[in-house]
Order: C-alpha cells, then sequence, then structure tokens
C-alpha cells in the first residue's frame, strides 16, 4: 500500500505522528546481548527485541544506513533484515539514506531501496532528473514510495548553504527547494490533501517552519533533531493540520538510548521511552487543532 494512503490512515486512527531513529552505536547496545558476537550480528538481535516494543506505541521506524554500512556487507545485511523485522511487526521503513546522483545512478539507488524501505530521505542538490527515478515509483502504480526531500536540515552548518540569497528572486535556496518540492508533489496523486513527495525540516528551526509550510501546504514534513540535538516537539505544531496530519516529528537517542547499557531492564526503558516521545506528538497534535 502507497507510504501516505497508510500513514493518513493511521495517524486518523489515533496512532502517533511520531518516527523512532534506528541509529545502532555498538557503545550504546546492551552488554548482557551477545557481547561475543560480531558487530552486525549483535545489532540485528537489538532490532529483533527492540521493534516489537516500538511497534506497540510508534507507526514508523527510521533506519539510518551509514550506522549499518560503516561494517561493510555484513552491516547492509543487518540493514535488511532490520527493515525486514520492522515491517513483520507492522511498521512503515523509512529509510534514511540521504541519495541524489545522476540518472542513472540513481535509477539503481531507486531500484534498489525502494525493495527494503516504505519511504526514503533524498537530497535535491543535483536537481530534479536525481530525484525522477525515485518520483516514479511514488506513483501508486508504481509501489507507493514516499519521499522526503532535505530542505532545511537539523544541522548548525545547515545556513552554509541552506541560508545562501538566489540573486533576483528575494528568497534562500532552502524555499526554492521547498518549491519544487511542491511542484514535484503536485504531479503525484494526493492523499487526504498530503502528496507522497514530504520535506526534512529539521526541527532545530521552528521559527522557520511557518514559512516553509506555507511554500509546502500539501507536504508530509519529518522534523528530525528532537531531543539530543536541541529541537522540542512542542515547538512544531505549524507542521500539522487541525486533523492531526502533515508532520512527522523524530528522536533517535532519547529513545534508543534510553537506558545504560549494563542495565538489565533496558528493554522496558526503550518502550517507556517511545511511548513518552508518542505522547508529546500526540500533544502537538492537539496543539495545533486547538491553533487552527
Amino acid at each position: 500500500m502507497a507510504f501516505v494512503v497508510e500513514l493518513s490512515r493511521r495517524l486518523l486512527a489515533g496512532e502517533a505522528p511520531a518516527v523512532v531513529g534506528l541509529d545502532p552505536r555498538l557503545s550504546a547496545l546492551p552488554t548482557s546481548l551477545l557481547p561475543d558476537a560480531p558487530a552486525p550480528d549483535r545489532i540485528a538481535a537489538f532490532y529483533q527485541r527492540v521493534l516489537p516494543a516500538l511497534a506497540r506505541h510508534v507507526p514508523v521506524v527510521k533506519p539510518n544506513i551509514a550506522f549499518f554500512e560503516c561494517f561493510g556487507s555484513a552491516g547492509f545485511a543487518a540493514y535488511e533484515s532490520t527493515c525486514a523485522t520492522a515491517r513483520k511487526c507492522g511498521l512503515l521503513v523509512l529509510g534514511d539514506i540521504k541519495r541524489g546522483d545522476i540518472g542513472s545512478t540513481a535509477e539503481a539507488y531507486a531500484e534498489g531501496h525502494a525493495q527494503w524501505a516504505d519511504a526514503v530521505t533524498l537530497h535535491p542538490y543535483l536537481g530534479g532528473d536525481s530525484l525522477q527515478p525515485f518520483l516514479e515509483r511514488c506513483h501508486p502504480d508504481r509501489g507507493g514510495l514516499g519521499v522526503f526531500v532535505l530542505v532545511r536540515t537539523s544541522n548548525p552548518g545547515a545556513k552554509d548553504l541552506q541560508d545562501l540569497p538566489i540573486e533576483g528572486q528575494g528568497r534562500a535556496l532552502c524555499d526554492a527547494v521547498a518549491a519544487a518540492v511542491h511542484r514535484w508533489g503536485q504531479e503525484l496523486p494526493l492523499a487526504e490533501g498530503y502528496s507522497p513527495v514530504g520535506a526534512v525540516v529539521g526541527a532545530t528551526w521552528p521559527a522557520e517552519l511557518h514559512r516553509l509550510r506555507r511554500l509546502m501546504p500539501n507536504a508530509w514534513i519529518l522534523l528530525p533533531g528532537v531531543g539530543a540535538q536541541g529541537g522540542k516537539v512542542a515547538d512544531l505544531a505549524a507542521a500539522f493540520d487541525r486533523r492531526g496530519l502533515g508532520g512527522l516529528a523524530t528522536q533517535s537517542r532519547g529513545v534508543m538510548q534510553a537506558f545504560q547499557p549494563s542495565d538489565p531492564d533496558w528493554l522496558a526503558k526503550v518502550e517507556a521511552a517511545a511511548e513518552q516521545f508518542a505522547a508529546e506528538c500526540r500533544h502537538v497534535q492537539q496543539l495545533a487543532a486547538r491553533a487552527k
């Protein structure tokens, strides 16, 4: 089923607009979990335990491929198995891959990653043709992939390029990318008023969220940077409509590292953190509904 159709259905049914990032760090894994096994095996085992618990509280997980690829082919196999486990648990998988390349290379990326994830993150620096193979797969007849294009990233250095003014247009580069996201999305079917072409806007820039939402009225906005990077869920109401749709807050370390590695109750603490995060996300939906 198309990512945006299923996502809308779940949120309208009461699930939280929450995404938990999967960024495995060996130093943060439970010390009791396969302590003598190779790193990729420990990572896969960790998510086999964690994902059923997360599925009780959030609809989407976001595995960051870099934390798997750094372990080579076995690490990539752990990425594949983690995506498969998440889907078996009923979770939607948003592959944090940040791809974007010339057409033939993008086609290869799209062919592969559409197998493992229901949605992916993309960067637009090479222009629209570099995203086209992914956009083609956004159509329901081609699998209904969701894509989230980097518009305003959560890191402090985002200003180095994303704030650059465009000569003669009176707007910044990130605003031009937001306008392109809206344009690309209008070429595809909408679900509950939203396109499968979404945007990444860091939760660390809440003052800019209002402006970017106006530029992308039909885009799902993925909001990374909550927690360790300083973003706050309560500041993100501008991303949501009065029904609670349109925004997806994402947190990684605050949920997945909510325990000390030696703690025997680590799984319970992860689940408690996921439940709390989901509650915060439902609260921001309520704030949005009252404001609109």
